[in-house]
């Protein structure tokens, strides 16, 4: 009994001997995890104005909020010399952290891109509400004033704050701020440029083949500077549906009334039908046709029979109406709707 007694005493000493050991462990851990010193990071990014400890600091603990330098302005970056860091963070009472050797810290600053289209579309609406330009004026921007970078927080939209605009030169100058971006707001942006009178203006969707017939699928209306456009551009889609290329159309072509022409429904040489009507008379009888033609266009045409050639106008594919005039010798080539014949 005794003997017993004395063995499970000896087996409580060491179960208790190895608690105490793991309690030390785990307490000499958990002093190590506190006593780590906070990591300077080499590359920071920031989303606000200034740059705080605990954006700088892995670890920073308490002191991760206080704010030690300005930031950036959106989008762009800098750097910041671990001296001037150390000297900082010490001025705060945060000693004691790991530099890791650096030299420098790169700072970014977070940000959103505000584009042309967005600025322009702004300055349009002043200019329309202010001076009455039409709703659809082009404003093109000076090279280097395409895009303002702003706070992630800030709008989608562009304010217009003042805009001065020569109405001969058709030049402006604008300043303007993006509601909720605290730098616009403190140095508001300015851009200059000019507005120019657009029309809208058919265009090709797709290439067209020499002889082709464009159809109202093949075009779109697409908005072009009217200072670019000659006289000659066909404005209307009622000018183009129905005629046929000339040559070659390439997709996004502006149209010009020397690119089309009536498609043709006689092609020369071809056997035609020759029909001539006087009241109560009515004749037909083949030919031959001298040209090509189109709906309306004069033709000259040899009688397979008779030899002699008169004169015609085309009405429908492969079909004259003869007007009655006869030609003894064939006709001198001319021109006619385009066509050399």
């Amino acid at each position: 009994m005794r003997t017993e007694l004395r063995n499970s005493r000896r087996r409580l000493y060491l179960a208790t001997g190895v608690i105490l050991v793991t309690l030390a462990g785990l307490t000499a851990s958990a002093a190590l995890a506190q006593d780590a010193p906070a990591r300077l990071r080499p590359i920071v990014t920031v989303d606000g104005d200034v740059v705080r400890l605990g954006d700088l600091f892995e670890g920073a603990g308490a002191s991760a909020d206080v704010a030690l330098f300005g930031a950036p302005s959106p989008g762009a970056s800098g750097q910041i010399s671990t001296t001037r860091i150390f000297s900082a963070a010490r001025e705060n009472g945060f000693v004691g952290a790991d530099y890791r050797g650096l030299t420098t810290v790169t700072v970014k600053r977070a940000g959103r891109r505000v584009g042309a289209d967005a600025i322009s579309t702004a300055i349009a609406a002043r200019l329309a509400s202010d001076h009455r330009l039409p709703a659809d004026t082009e404003v093109e921007l000076n090279a280097g004033q395409m895009e303002v970078v702003v706070e992630n927080i800030a709008s989608d939209t562009v304010e217009i704050r003042s805009l001065s605009f020569n109405g001969a030169s058709g030049r402006f100058e604008a300043t303007y701020v993006v509601p909720g971006s605290r730098a616009l707001e403190l140095t508001p942006a300015t851009v200059v440029g000019s507005v120019s009178d657009v029309v809208r203006v058919p265009v090709l969707t797709r290439p067209v083949l020499k002889g082709d017939v464009v159809s109202q699928n093949d075009i779109t209306m697409e908005r072009r500077r009217r200072s670019e456009m000659g006289r000659d551009v066909l404005s209307s889609s009622s000018a183009i549906v129905g005629f046929a290329a000339k040559r070659a159309l390439p997709k996004g072509l502006v149209l010009r009334d020397a690119d089309l022409q009536k498609p043709e429904v006689i092609e020369r040489n071809a056997i035609v039908m020759m029909r001539y009507e006087q009241p109560g008379l009515q004749l037909a009888m083949r030919g031959r046709a001298q040209q090509a033609a189109a709906v309306g266009d004069t033709v000259q045409v040899q009688n397979i029979n008779s030899k002699k050639i008169v004169e015609a106008i085309a009405i429908g594919p492969n079909e004259v109406r003869v007007t009655g005039v006869v030609l003894s010798q064939p006709p001198v080539a001319r021109r006619t709707s385009g066509v050399v014949q």
